[in-house]
């Protein structure tokens, strides 16, 4: 589904590479995240393959240090 106007393709997946980077952590730990069952991956033949909504779920599940983070909705 492209945009008319930007040309821009909305982003289904992510390798292990991209999911990490865009995480914040490293390929490791998204491998071992995998591994111990707390991000689930998809294959595409060979390839391992990460949706976005579940690369957020599981950034959203590690501990929290510090100040705990308000609800997006108790404004």
């Amino acid at each position: 589904m492209e945009s008319a106007q930007t040309g821009h393709v909305p982003r289904l997946g992510f390798s292990p590479d991209e999911a990490a980077q865009s995480a914040g952590v490293s390929r490791t730990r998204i491998f071992e995240a995998i591994r111990d069952g707390a991000l689930t991956a998809r294959k595409a033949g060979k390839q391992t393959v990460i949706e976005p909504e579940e690369l957020r779920r599981w950034v959203r599940s590690l501990p929290v240090r510090g100040r705990i983070p308000e609800a997006p909705d108790a404004a």
